[in-house]
């Protein structure tokens, strides 16, 4: 039965929903995983929750549960990252998993997993500066992100410059960020410490206040953004 099993599990495909990544340390992080495996065959079947090993570079739910991760490559992880942010489309490798498969007249199976995972990644994410409210002497704005992956990334309170096309600072802004499926809106305060070069600009991720290894991979997020108005006024 295991052998059969582990036969159907190693030819079948894993559809990816979500994956949470969060509570980022220097050198750890939690990750949950929700899931489908199909072209199992006729007969339906669920595999149980198990811990797996994250490698970057019917049917059946698998549902892989909150679970700390060790950074174990600095360098090959901040690569992962680094294409989860800015690529189009990665591949997640998940190694090492050991798990249940239960299906009909009570038949149960103990297997391996590891497969490799296709996903779309967030392409940028694409950002907007939807709306600016100047506050003081400073301004709040509301930065709209377009996430077409499964992944779901909690940066924290991520520390961000706005820059002219020749990398000079126009404004610096900070604001807590979750990262989820689709579109994010979130608020971040920020104020003007140079001009503006016109209305296009470049919005740079330069870190996250908490001590995290976001503080190394954030610096890959950079996207071309349009000004505001009101920002156009606040650094002419």
């Amino acid at each position: 039965m295991d052998a059969i099993t582990q036969h159907i599990v190693n030819n079948s495909q894993l559809e990816v929903s979500l994956i949470k990544i969060s509570d980022a340390t220097p050198d750890t992080f939690k990750m949950s995983i929700e899931s489908r495996v199909t072209n199992t065959g006729p007969i339906s079947s669920t595999i149980s929750p198990m811990t797996v090993d994250l490698v970057g570079s019917g049917g059946a739910d698998v549902h892989v549960p909150a679970q700390v991760i060790k950074i174990t490559d600095k360098a090959a992880f901040k690569a992962f990252v680094t294409a989860v942010l800015r690529d189009e489309s990665l591949v997640l490798q998940l190694k090492n998993g050991k798990g249940t498969v239960k299906a009909l007249l009570g038949l149960s199976a103990e297997i391996d997993y590891n497969k490799d995972v296709p996903l779309k990644g967030m392409n940028g994410p694409k950002t907007s500066i939807a709306k600016t409210v100047v506050d003081g002497g400073g301004f709040k704005n509301t930065l709209t992100y377009v996430n077409p992956s499964p992944l779901e990334l909690d940066l924290g309170i991520i520390k961000q410059e706005l820059r002219n096309k020749d990398g000079s600072v126009i404004a610096v802004q900070q604001g807590k960020t979750y990262l989820v499926r689709g579109e994010t809106n979130v608020v971040v305060e920020g104020k003007v410490v140079g001009k503006a070069a016109g209305g296009e600009a470049v919005i740079v991720s330069v870190g996250v206040v908490e001590d995290n290894w976001h503080n190394e991979t954030i610096t890959a997020f950079q996207e071309p953004v349009i000004l505001s108005e009101e920002l156009l006024s606040l650094s002419a």
